[in-house]
């Protein structure tokens, strides 16, 4: 279990890294195109006390409190069943927590988070994001990932 969770220190630490980088770089509100056909990636720098795509703003404290919680329980969850957890999703659940950390951290000394990484076709955007983010979507796609593969691997093996 110590790879996984020096892994998602690493995970921490870069999120946390490029969101200082981009708060002490860029003004709040501007950008810099990275790849500018059709501005396509641009860094920006806009803050969200909301969740995903900034829905429900300025309940920052609520989240605070869900997101720790969530973690602990998490943390806790993770720990006493570390033995039975398949290796892939250890790693799974360190990216969901290094995610989970970092945009908490960003809630509690930033009063918001900071999210930079905006893709889109000129006027047609996604919502812009930060490496936290990209961690806990990554790690919840890994998990069911596994899931169903687990799933299929031992349908097969009852079915032989």
């Amino acid at each position: 279990m110590k790879k996984p969770i020096i892994f998602a220190f690493l995970i921490y630490i870069l999120d946390q890294l490029s969101k200082l980088a981009v708060s002490h770089f860029l003004p709040y509100g501007s950008s810099i195109s990275v790849i500018k056909p059709l501005a396509f990636f641009n860094i920006v720098k806009v803050q969200n006390t909301g969740i995903a795509f900034s829905l429900l703003q300025n309940k920052n404290f609520i989240f605070m409190v869900l997101v720790f919680c969530f973690l602990l329980v998490l943390i806790i969850w993770l720990y006493k069943n570390r033995s039975k957890i398949p290796s892939l999703q250890k790693y799974a659940f360190c990216f969901v927590i290094a995610g989970g950390f970092g945009n908490l951290t960003d809630r509690l000394f930033r009063g918001a988070v900071v999210d930079f990484l905006d893709f889109g076709i000129n006027y047609l955007r996604w919502p812009s994001f930060n490496i936290a983010d990209s961690a806990v979507c990554i790690g919840t796609f890994l998990i069911l990932l596994d899931i169903i593969i687990s799933a299929r691997s031992q349908k097969s093996a009852g079915g032989k």
